[in-house]
């Protein structure tokens, strides 16, 4: 069997993206000790940026993986945080914003177009500006005037590093007292990440390795994640896209009570799609009634798989959940007989985008234009 065979899973595996997802557990722990500081003031040219004055909201710029580390943010503060979290997926601002505002931008590469963009109206608003990557125009561009920048570790997939662009969100709102570090949530999702690599990892035989079992189920069918956090049900159905070259669907409860679940009612039950189910400790207590009496409604349609996020508390059942589904979605790409890592689609398209309009160079010398 293909999944059991190391020889063909490290071919197909070309850029070891099985290494870069083994490797969070200690990527994470340095992260999380690494001294972050923000200055008292910073100067853009002709804009002065304070972050001594309240902030007033935090709205998180990125896209793709970067964004997911925002959703994820989002839903795990919550409960405890008294300030609008947004994200912000797109090229411009939402209006409301002001230099009261706290934006942190996000790009693994610190190249991304629409960050950038974003970047350079952030500028203008005078908005309390920090970024997070692993170099590029972004990095220059915050060095070059002393803003805050947490730099992370290069020579990673996005998606890889999603865990990398996430902590670094807790430790930017921890240094500006916005929030504390639970630093026992994250040693408990740290021994998960520890524990879990090596349940999951290829020389674990499909007999012994669930996340083996569960890729098999979903192979050559079309996956329907379901949870009650969103950002879980997203970010594995972002991972199936990229990693394993399908197709993929991601529904939130309660939401989808409300829409998706009719969706069912004209199917057979001879259809290509399977349901994976993350089940959560912190679920709402009307959420694990609404989900059992979801499952009765479709069990005469379609095969519904429910995995258990594990830990104690919000932070590691998320991440536990999220793990998991990375080696799933791994393992699928290598029975598709695909390179986890590559994305061929989204090459082309910033190619094209480049070689069309140079987007990104009209972008690069907009930010450069600041100074001069």
């Amino acid at each position: 069997m293909i999944l059991d065979n190391l020889t063909e899973i490290s071919k197909l595996d070309s850029k070891n993206m099985f290494q870069m997802v083994y490797d969070w557990a200690e990527l994470v722990e340095k992260l999380v000790q690494h001294p972050f500081e923000v200055p008292a003031q910073a100067t853009v040219e002709k804009y002065t940026i304070s972050y001594t004055e309240p902030v007033s909201q935090v709205l998180i710029c990125g896209m793709g993986g970067s964004a997911v580390s925002g959703d994820y943010l989002q839903t795990y503060l919550k409960e405890v945080f008294s300030l609008p979290i947004i994200i912000n997926r797109n090229y411009t601002l939402p209006k409301f914003v002001t230099n009261n505002t706290l934006i942190i931008l996000l790009s693994y590469s610190g190249n991304t177009e629409e960050t950038i963009s974003c970047t350079i109206a952030a500028i203008k608003k005078s908005a309390k500006i920090v970024g997070i990557g692993s170099g590029g125009k972004l990095k220059s561009f915050c060095q070059r005037y002393y803003l805050p920048f947490f730099l992370i570790p290069s020579g990673y997939q996005p998606r890889a590093a999603f865990s990398l662009l996430f902590f670094p969100l807790l430790k930017i709102l921890s240094s500006l007292n916005l929030v504390p570090l639970d630093h026992s949530a994250i040693e408990e999702t740290l021994s998960l990440f520890r524990q879990m690599r090596e349940e999951f990892h290829p020389k674990k035989e499909t007999s012994e390795n669930q996340a083996k079992q569960i890729a098999q189920k979903l192979h050559e069918r079309i996956p329907v994640i379901w949870s009650s956090f969103g950002c879980v049900a997203n970010r594995i159905k972002c991972q199936l896209n990229e990693n394993s070259k399908i197709l993929a669907m991601a529904e939130e409860l309660p939401e989808f009570n409300h829409n998706h679940i009719v969706g069912w009612e004209s199917l057979t039950g001879e259809n290509p799609f399977v349901v994976l189910v993350f089940r959560f400790e912190a679920e709402h207590p009307n959420v694990k009634l609404r989900l059992e009496i979801t499952k009765e409604i479709v069990k005469d349609k379609v095969e519904v798989v429910e995995i258990v996020a594990r830990g104690t508390d919000l932070l590691s059942q998320l991440f536990s959940a999220t793990y998991f589904g990375d080696y799933v979605s791994m393992y699928l790409a290598i029975l598709n007989n695909q390179d986890p890592s590559t994305v061929d689609s989204i090459v082309y398209l910033k190619e094209q985008l480049e070689q069309r309009e140079q987007t990104q160079t009209k972008l690069f010398d907009a930010l450069d234009g600041l100074h001069q």
